[in-house]
């Protein structure tokens, strides 16, 4: 079974890309379409790495960032923010809150790979 990543995302488009790509690798991807949801999941799924949106109905990213870097059991999974908030104080935010990495919506492939590899190194 490959490395468990998180997706929480809720454009289709992104969904349906991000998938795509991870599956045609052999990560086992589990998707929520919101921040309340990553929140159940990540008890549930124990995944491995989340990339994460800011911009979620219910809970927004940066509640579920300050949430799960506040526990214990999971301050410890790497969280990349995948998002289209571009803005510097929004990194900065994400960051202070815990994320590992920031990456602006439309990425390249190769700099999500490169990331994944990064906190992912024996996948």
């Amino acid at each position: 079974m490959g490395k468990r990543i998180l997706l929480v995302e809720d454009e289709k488009n992104v969904i349906l890309g991000v998938r795509t790509c991870l599956d045609a690798v052999g990560y086992d991807v589990e998707i929520v379409e919101d921040g309340e949801e990553a929140l159940n999941a990540v008890g549930r799924e124990h995944p491995d790495l989340i990339l994460l949106d800011l911009l979620m109905p219910k809970v927004d990213g940066f509640e579920v960032l300050k949430v799960l870097k506040g526990k214990e059991d999971t301050r410890k999974i790497p969280i990349i923010v995948l998002t289209a908030k571009a803005e510097e104080e929004d990194k900065q935010r994400a960051m202070d809150l815990g994320a590992d990495s920031y990456m602006t919506k439309p990425f390249k492939p190769q700099e999500l790979w490169d990331r994944l590899k990064h906190y992912l190194p024996n996948a």
